[in-house]
């Protein structure tokens, strides 16, 4: 009878200690958890959702967006979305042939050419998807007007003015240059604004690097009739 006695108690100690380490452990990892800065982990979660939000950009988001902030000479905006090591082109047209400059960034406050200001546009969406509106030099007007990009097809006009630069200007630009930005063209859409015969468009490619669109082109020499 004793003996079933002190087993009995032997197994009540036991449990007890158990108990109580589980109790201690459950403590434990309360307190690591509660350790972590709540802010951290929000911190962690907002960061999260801002590159997935990022990340999930619509072609149509990216051009309107871009639109938008030209209009209003927004060079912040621009610049967010020139590629660190893809940077931008300008193309323009200092004669008679067109030229481009390869830049790191865009400054509304230093245009290409230096004498040929950025105008300040009006924004003129809707964004459509369609045919591009083409400019007519003789009767100097546009077969319509808008905000329109060609889904369909791939821009060639910066290898093409690259290909004119060295038959015409000697540029020497390589085979290698010239391949890359063939390149280049094949991942771009080219979109086109456009107001009025008096206002000068707002023509530009995007390209898809990676998961997100950047603009790599703004041309200033379409439309533009100078001989």
């Amino acid at each position: 009878m004793r003996n079933v006695f002190f087993f009995i108690l032997i197994c009540f100690t036991a449990a007890t200690i158990s108990c109580r380490n589980n109790k201690k452990e459950d403590k434990a990892v309360k307190i690591i958890q509660d350790s972590v800065p709540v802010d951290t982990i929000q911190k962690r979660d907002t960061l999260e959702k801002e590159v997935k939000k990022q990340n999930s950009e619509t072609l149509e988001e990216v051009l309107e967006k871009l639109a938008k902030a030209y209009s209003e000479q927004d060079s912040k905006t621009i610049n967010s979305y020139v590629h660190p090591k893809l940077g931008i082109y300008i193309i323009y047209r200092p004669g008679a042939l067109d030229s481009y400059v390869h830049q790191n960034s865009f400054n509304f406050s230093k245009p290409v050419p230096e004498y040929h200001a950025y105008e300040k546009l009006i924004y003129k969406g809707p964004l459509k998807s369609g045919k591009l509106p083409i400019f007519d030099c003789g009767t100097m007007k546009w077969e319509k007007l808008g905000f329109y990009y060609d889904r369909k097809t791939r821009p060639n006009e910066l290898s093409q003015t690259a290909k004119f630069m060295n038959e015409i200007l000697d540029a020497k630009i390589n085979n290698t240059e010239m391949q890359r930005l063939r390149n280049l063209e094949s991942r771009s859409y080219r979109a086109i604004m456009t107001s009025d015969e008096h206002e000068e468009p707002f023509v530009f490619h995007v390209t898809k690097e990676g998961e997100k669109w950047f603009i790599t082109v703004i041309d200033r020499a379409y439309a533009g009739c100078d001989a």
